[in-house]
């Protein structure tokens, strides 16, 4: 959740506490949570603009590791993550693929598996900034079902593809 959408909520329901109608329920957060392979990753829901299987991967030369290469979504090439390359270094075929809404950029993630939309206390979503490989693409983890789900940052990754490519 951006910090101003946290203050609106936050001064929406002062005005409510003074006469007693204040929700005391924890701001929550909304998650769309997948798998690849044994890995569970998130996005804000509002992020994925379409859940399509069975897209073949056309290969691009000279692309790094977790660049399988493009897949055509209605006609239009969108660039293929595959998410397991990058956390364990391990390729991973996608049943179905994650296609972003960007402005400028036309991604699709490699998932083998659509888990659900979660909604969760602010509190249990645990934000860092770290810069090994687990963290250096993600901008906060959760635990779910005794798994640790790590919320993707899509600009960290499009800026190592921008770097990778460079």
């Amino acid at each position: 959740m951006k910090s101003s959408e946290i203050k609106e909520a936050l001064s929406a329901s002062e005005g409510l506490e003074e006469i007693g109608l204040a929700d005391t329920e924890e701001l929550k957060s909304r998650f769309f949570v997948f798998s690849v392979g044994d890995l569970l990753f998130a996005l804000p829901p509002e992020a994925v603009h379409e859940i399509i299987a069975g897209l073949e991967v056309y290969p691009l030369p000279s692309c790094p590791p977790y660049i399988p290469g493009l897949v055509n979504c209605h006609g239009q090439p969108y660039t293929a993550f595959d998410l397991r390359v990058l956390f364990e270094n391990e390729r991973q075929p996608a049943a179905m693929f994650l296609v972003l809404k960007l402005e400028q950029d036309n991604v699709a993630i490699g998932c083998t598996e659509v888990n659900e939309i979660v909604d969760l206390p602010a509190s249990s979503v645990s934000t860092f900034a770290a810069a090994d490989a687990d963290g250096r693409f993600c901008l906060a983890m959760f635990d779910h079902g005794g798994q640790r789900v790590l919320v993707l940052s899509i600009p960290q990754l499009l800026a190592q593809l921008e770097q990778d490519l460079g």
